[in-house]
């Protein structure tokens, strides 16, 4: 199998299993004000990540998954430090997160 057909297969796993926990979004008042409540069940993909951290990277390619970050996650560092998804300065935020510890359970064996 090819490196990019193994990717195209993780990528379609990995969003399968997203579909399952999809982010819920609430809206309510409160105090006159309104209020936006965004939820997700993490728990399929830190179970993802336990379990490829129990297998391993298997694949001789350059490239590996850092790790799985659930979407409500994201949302929340985009808040914090005020960068686009994908841009640069988000990247680098992303990636300080990633080995501060504090999130440990998100980041894919061997990084």
């Amino acid at each position: 199998m090819s490196e990019q057909n193994i990717l195209r297969d993780q990528f379609k796993k990995r969003l399968q299993r997203e579909a399952q926990s999809a982010v819920q979004t609430r809206y309510f008042d409160e105090d006159g004000k309104v209020v936006i409540n965004r939820s997700q069940d993490i728990e399929p993909i830190l179970e993802f990540n336990k379990q490829r951290n129990i297998d391993g990277h298997k694949y001789g390619s350059d490239m590996r998954l850092a790790g799985s970050i659930p979407f409500v996650v994201i949302e929340m560092w985009m808040k914090e430090c005020g960068a686009k998804l994908g841009s640069e300065e988000f990247n680098e935020y992303c990636k300080k997160k990633l080995m501060s510890g504090e999130f440990s359970k998100l980041v894919a064996n061997g990084y």
